[in-house]
């Protein structure tokens, strides 16, 4: 057996999708090309040292999505129209004005960033600060006493179970109302997939980065991405690759540019609100980015941290939701709805994926907490958390609409500001000879945080950016906190960091 048809039963990837990757390799550099008959299962099972049906189910991943034909009695053929071209296409320029969220040209050194997950929470306990950078609900917008009451109910039912392990997928009364309340917002779980609970969707992005990736795999990333996954990668040892990110989501195109020139093992998108431009992937984009992350064998991570947030416009079907969503792993959670502090959230994949990374979980966790996952589903399954949602939803909005108008009366000409239609964050670019970590340290100096763009690019861009939490303040604290921000902004020395 030759190196190039070795496959590793060992590694994260299932022989299947190693195998499919390998075949799809040979007709993308010309080995067999459009109309060339394929070589028999057989055969194939024999060259690859796998079994006859790990080849059919390789063979079934590239008819399905446009690689190969097959004629009853007669085999598998190449395609004659291939689904993309052979060789990689070329990258659009880097400064294309189409993708309006990577700023100016300029670049920052990663030390001058430093340890921002830290500092933000740090700054959040400090309330002498009007920080627009912190991401999750405020204290005003939590149903603290709700939450308190079925705490004392729940202890007072679970008695001495309060204080054990809960099963090391999660506590069963959860998992049951976690199904339902997705069921009622009509994304029931798929036949054959299951549900885990999570301590947060960061531990969720963390497990499955450890268990499906080794240190040096490439990950494909959003670019302009949620800071703390690549504060992840960089701790784990695996290496960010950015693809543009749009008023539309994250480009198709690019992504299948970087697919072709990088074998990479996962893509990790937020596609409802994302974090951090607060836009949403489009319909039409999903449906393209799922065929190309099957096609190339990648695990796709939906992180939708954000999708119980929509305050305006229809929802979109997630990823999980769409035919051929074998290879996707969705991530969700209740600290961005619910609060924070309870660390409590899920995972939903086909159930062997699961089962792939249920041993690794248990290794960092063992068990998540009885007590909150039994009250998060006692108030999901008694109304409460709709009823929530509802009243957020609504303050959301207004705290928005505020955040815009007070950006659009006080932040220089050329400013642009996305309008997100749910979440909490919203994208500025300033006009190109700001600042924004310049910008930050005399905003600091004044009470005012908010998160510099550098932050959330994989290679020193967004050096005119910021993110803006608009959920933190109510609307008049957030009026008169841009005011003063748009102030300096004003009077500020026009030069790059």
């Amino acid at each position: 057996m030759t190196p190039e048809t070795r496959l590793d039963p060992g590694a994260p990837s299932p022989l299947y999708l190693q195998l499919q990757r390998r075949l799809r390799g040979l007709i993308q550099r010309g080995d067999w090309r459009p109309g060339t008959r394929l070589p028999a299962v057989p055969d194939l099972a024999s060259r690859f040292a796998v079994h006859r049906l790990t080849v059919l189910k390789a063979l079934a991943g590239l008819k399905r999505t446009g690689w190969i034909t097959t004629v009853q009695g007669r085999g598998s053929f190449v395609a004659e129209r291939l689904p993309e071209p052979p060789l990689a296409v070329p990258l659009m320029p880097k400064e294309d004005p189409s993708f309006p969220f990577e700023g100016s040209a300029a670049r920052v050194r990663e030390d001058q960033i430093g340890p921002w997950l830290g500092e933000t929470l740090g700054r959040q306990q400090d309330h002498s600060l009007v920080s627009f950078s912190a991401g999750f609900p405020p204290e005003d917008l939590l149903p603290g006493e709700a939450l308190a009451r079925l705490t004392r109910q729940m202890l007072r039912e679970l008695g001495a179970e309060a204080w054990t392990y809960a099963d090391p997928a999660g506590h069963g009364p959860y998992l049951d109302a976690v199904r339902r309340w997705l069921e009622a917002e009509g994304a029931p779980l798929a036949e054959g997939w299951g549900l885990r609970a999570m301590p947060g969707a960061q531990s969720g992005l963390a497990l499955a980065v450890e268990a499906l990736t080794v240190p040096g795999d490439a990950v494909i990333v959003e670019s302009p991405c949620y800071l703390g996954l690549l504060a992840l990668l960089r701790a784990l040892g695996r290496v960010p690759i950015p693809v543009p990110v749009d008023r539309q989501g994250l480009d198709p195109e690019r992504l299948a540019s970087v697919l072709q020139r990088h074998e990479a093992k996962l893509l990790v998108v937020v596609p409802s609100f994302h974090n951090p431009t607060g836009m949403t992937l489009s319909k039409a984009r999903r449906e393209r980015i799922l065929s190309l992350t099957r096609a190339h064998g990648v695990t796709l991570i939906e992180d939708d941290s954000y999708g119980d947030l929509r305050f305006a416009g229809s929802p979109i079907p997630g990823f999980r939701r769409m035919e051929g969503a074998e290879h996707v792993i969705h991530l969700g959670t209740f600290s961005k709805s619910l609060a924070a502090g309870l660390r409590l959230g899920y995972a939903i994949a086909p159930q062997a994926v699961l089962d792939r990374l249920a041993p690794l979980q248990e290794v960092h966790s063992i068990a998540l907490p009885t007590l909150t996952q039994a009250v998060v589903a006692r108030y999901l399954d008694t109304g409460g958390f709709h009823q929530h949602v509802t009243r957020l939803r609504r303050a959301l909005k207004a705290r928005r609409d505020a955040m815009l108008e007070a950006i659009h009366a006080h932040f220089p000409k050329g400013t642009q500001a996305t309008e997100p239609k749910g979440g909490m964050h919203l994208w500025v670019v300033l006009p190109e000879d700001a600042s924004a970590l310049e910008l930050h340290k005399e905003a600091l100096r004044n009470g005012l945080g908010f998160a510099p763009g550098p932050l959330f690019f994989a290679d020193g861009r967004g050096a005119d950016c910021l993110r803006l939490n608009f959920s933190t303040h109510d609307p008049a604290v957030t009026r008169e906190g841009i005011a003063r921000l748009g102030h300096l902004i004003h009077t500020r020395p026009r030069k790059h960091a």
